[in-house]
């Protein structure tokens, strides 16, 4: 018995003290070397790294935050786990995020919270973001989120709102384009809906995100006497008409 008591604390002792470097290993496998935590720094349970996106295994498009992100688990009494991330750029307030185990598989709960990101951290997933070459602010809004998955598949329940404020393409002269926003309603399948906030590109549509992927249709436009500055942008986004583009994913 003491035999096994010593194993089991050498063995507790050796998962509390794992490196950071193992959390980088696994979140860059479970999304296919897209999302990257490069140079981590501390452990598994509290640590820092720079914080990529690329658009695979040796991308040359991977681009990193100003700031490395830093994060904070915290095992719970109900076997869940607490994390706590941030980044100086871009999180004013640490964003929660609770991972609760459950008989048929897990939940994913994110605190209610509000986020900025550059835009232009986009362009390290490749295309057509680096064609694109957005610059301005993402600003991402939870509440009541929540990602429950069975084995079957997964279903998200709740809202966010991601506003791009202050747009602009290298694809045209006009700076900025204007400011959207994309709401998602979390349902089965999940629901979106692109509205324009203002500015002189027009963009509107909605779609449904399922396990197929994304199937979205709206349309884009210009302003009257915009049109010659962002003729090249819409006929880059979609099948142009005149001054209006169909826009089609999925």
């Amino acid at each position: 018995m003491k035999t096994l008591g010593l194993c089991l604390g050498m063995l507790c002792a050796m998962v509390w003290q794992a490196p950071a470097a193992w959390l980088a290993a696994a979140v860059q496998a479970a999304s296919h070397d897209r999302v990257q935590l490069r140079q981590p720094q501390g452990t598994l349970w509290q640590g820092s790294a720079q914080w990529v996106l690329a658009s695979g295994a040796g991308g040359q498009d991977a681009l990193a935050l100003p700031q490395r992100v830093q994060w904070h688990i915290q095992p719970q009494a109900d076997a869940s786990l607490r994390i706590d991330i941030h980044v100086a750029c871009c999180t004013p307030q640490p964003l929660e995020l609770w991972v609760r185990p459950q008989w048929s598989g897990i939940a994913l709960e994110w605190g209610a919270g509000v986020s900025e990101w550059p835009v232009a951290w986009m362009a390290g997933l490749g295309a057509p973001w680096n064609t694109l070459g957005l610059a301005g602010q993402a600003r991402l809004q939870t509440q009541g989120l929540r990602w429950q998955w069975d084995g079957q598949g997964g279903q998200l329940q709740g809202l966010a709102q991601l506003q791009l404020l202050s747009v602009s393409s290298r694809l045209s002269t006009l700076h900025p384009l204007g400011s959207y926003a994309l709401d998602i309603r979390g349902a089965s399948p999940i629901h979106v809906q692109l509205s324009t906030l203002h500015g002189e590109l027009r963009l509107h549509g909605q779609g449904q995100w399922s396990s197929t992927g994304l199937h979205f249709e709206g349309q884009g436009h210009a302003n009257p006497g915009s049109e010659a500055a962002l003729a090249n942008l819409l006929g880059v986004l979609g099948q142009r008409q005149g001054n209006t583009t169909e826009l089609r994913w999925g």
